[in-house]
C-alpha cells in the first residue's frame, strides 16, 4: 500500500486496533487475531498512513460511551481515571470543558502527551469524533473526595444589600467549599456574580447549584467553564 514501517505508522496501529503498546500489536499479528490485510481502506500520505473516518453523528458517540451492560450482566470495558489501575496512565483534563468527576466523560489519546479527558458535550467533541475516532477511548471516574477540581458558577439575580455575603456565607460557610475567585457586576437592578470554586465531584457542584437557587432574590444559576481558569 506504499506505506512505509516506522514509528508513527506502528502508532497509528496501536490506536487504531487499540491496544494497550507496540509489543500488543506485534503479538495480535503474529498469532493471526489480526489481519493487515484489514488496514486497506487506510489512506497513505508521503509514507504515512491515515485511518478512515468514522461517520457516527454526536448523538450516536454519546449513545456508546453510555454505560451499557452485556448479555453477562457486566459493563462493557472503560478506562478508569482516578483509580487503582490508573496509576501508570498519563493523562490531563482538557481545558477546553473542564471536565470533574461524575461528568460524562471520554479519553482522546495524543501521541507523546498520553491521555486528554474531555466531556462528552464539550464543544470539540463533535471534531474529535469526526476526525480521529480511532483515538478516543471509553473512559469513566472513580471516586476520589481527596482531589479538588476547579471550576466556574455564573449567578444572575436582584441586587439587594447583602446578597453577596449571603451568597459567599452559604458557598465557604455552610457547604465549607472554597472559593478561588469572584467578580461582580451590577447594572439596572440586577448583579452578575462569576465564582471560581473548587469542588471534589458533579454531585458537589450540583449539591451547590441547587442551594443558590433557593437563595431569595437569585434569577439563575449555571455552570460556566473558561480556558482561562487557573489551577
Amino acid at each position: 500500500m506504499g506505506a512505509v514501517l516506522n514509528a508513527h505508522n506502528i502508532e497509528e496501529l496501536v490506536h487504531f486496533y487499540k491496544l494497550p503498546s507496540q509489543l500488543d500489536l506485534f503479538y495480535q499479528v503474529a498469532i493471526k487475531n489480526i489481519d493487515l490485510k484489514d488496514i486497506k481502506d487506510f489512506k497513505v500520505v508521503g509514507g504515512n498512513i491515515e485511518p478512515p473516518r468514522p461517520t457516527k453523528t454526536l448523538q450516536e458517540f454519546k449513545q456508546e460511551f453510555s454505560p451499557q451492560v452485556n448479555q453477562a450482566g457486566k459493563k462493557d470495558a472503560e478506562l478508569i481515571i482516578f483509580g487503582e489501575s490508573s496509576d501508570k496512565i498519563v493523562y490531563n483534563l482538557a481545558n477546553c470543558c473542564k471536565p470533574i468527576p461524575g461528568d460524562d466523560v471520554f479519553g482522546f489519546v495524543t501521541t507523546g502527551k498520553g491521555l486528554t479527558i474531555h466531556r462528552t458535550n464539550c464543544p470539540n467533541a463533535a471534531k474529535l469524533l469526526a476526525n480521529y475516532g480511532h483515538r478516543v477511548v471509553k473512559t469513566k471516574w472513580a471516586k476520589n473526595k481527596e482531589i479538588s477540581f476547579l471550576t466556574g458558577v455564573r449567578i444572575i439575580g436582584m441586587d439587594d444589600v447583602g446578597v453577596i455575603h449571603k451568597i459567599t456565607n452559604l458557598i465557604s460557610g455552610e457547604l465549607r467549599i472554597n472559593i478561588s475567585a469572584l467578580s461582580v457586576e451590577a447594572k439596572e437592578g440586577l448583579f452578575e456574580g462569576n465564582i471560581k470554586v473548587f469542588v471534589h465531584d458533579k454531585e458537589e457542584l450540583d449539591e451547590l447549584v441547587s442551594r443558590l437557587k433557593q437563595l431569595p432574590g437569585i434569577e439563575s444559576v449555571e455552570r460556566f467553564d473558561t480556558e482561562d481558569i487557573a489551577a
